[in-house]
């Protein structure tokens, strides 16, 4: 049971932002839950569903969200009654888990980062603070240092006695990539809510890789009202909770 209102019980993915129009959605929304899966994005088309491929590059900033990143389904933790500003940025069809099912699969939420803010420590020594004048700078100075290592690790092999430092050394950084580099999200705190770019709104959770679930994991599907007796006629046997997104809530 919640005792505060500003997190759910559930999470909900949204479908169809991209699409030209409510019909084009709905489409979308009515074969994901016919073929009952989630693909995760962005993927090659080759890789099978449950594979994990790392985007990486060591030549980004780490700030600009596109340096480190692994296939994945998104969703938002928000109560149904305060997401109407989200269904703004990212439409109004949703599908709802419990978010027990979903941390099951894997999910965790992203770790958001002010980028603009100022870090409270440096992060190394001999920094100054007219070197390192944001938090976006502090993590991209981080992610230099770590492809350097990174870089370096092969010329570990030239000594035996090196060989198990660098197997450490591979492991550790094959998860901080993995587990917590990939799942920071940069932002601009200064932005207004409703601005598309400002993120923290979201509270997103991540799950890298493709989804498969029942109809009987879907707790909720939210869509415009015109839609309501279409879905019912197609999915008649749904007995999860149908919100309509145009609706007062």
């Amino acid at each position: 049971m919640l005792i505060q209102r500003y997190v759910s019980t559930d999470l909900t993915h949204f479908v169809g932002r991209r699409k030209k129009n409510q019909s084009e959605r709905y489409k979308l929304m009515k074969r994901i839950l016919r073929t009952k899966l989630l693909k995760a994005s962005p993927k090659p088309k080759a890789a099978s569903p449950l594979v994990r491929i790392l985007r990486k590059d060591p030549d980004s900033r780490l700030s600009s969200n596109l340096a480190c990143g692994l296939p994945a389904v998104c969703f938002c933790d928000i109560p149904l009654c305060d997401l109407p500003l989200h269904m703004t940025k990212y439409k109004e069809f949703g599908i709802a888990f419990s978010k027990d099912f979903v941390a099951d699969l894997g999910a965790v939420p992203v770790v958001y980062v002010p980028e603009r803010g100022r870090p409270a420590s440096l992060p190394y020594e001999g920094y100054g603070r007219g070197r390192v004048a944001s938090q976006a700078v502090c993590f991209d100075e981080f992610w230099k240092v770590l492809n350097r290592i990174d870089t370096a690790l092969p010329k570990l092999t030239m000594q035996k006695s090196l060989a198990p430092l660098k197997k450490d050394l591979g492991r550790l950084i094959t998860f901080l990539e993995i587990h917590l580099v990939s799942n920071l999200k940069f932002f601009d705190h200064r932005l207004a809510d409703i601005d598309t770019e400002n993120f923290y709104m979201e509270r997103e959770w991540r799950v890298c890789q493709d989804i498969p679930f029942e109809i009987e994991n879907v707790v909720r599907v939210i869509l415009p009202e015109r839609f309501g007796a279409q879905f019912r006629k197609d999915f008649p046997s749904f007995d999860g909770e149908v919100v309509f997104a145009d609706w007062e809530h």
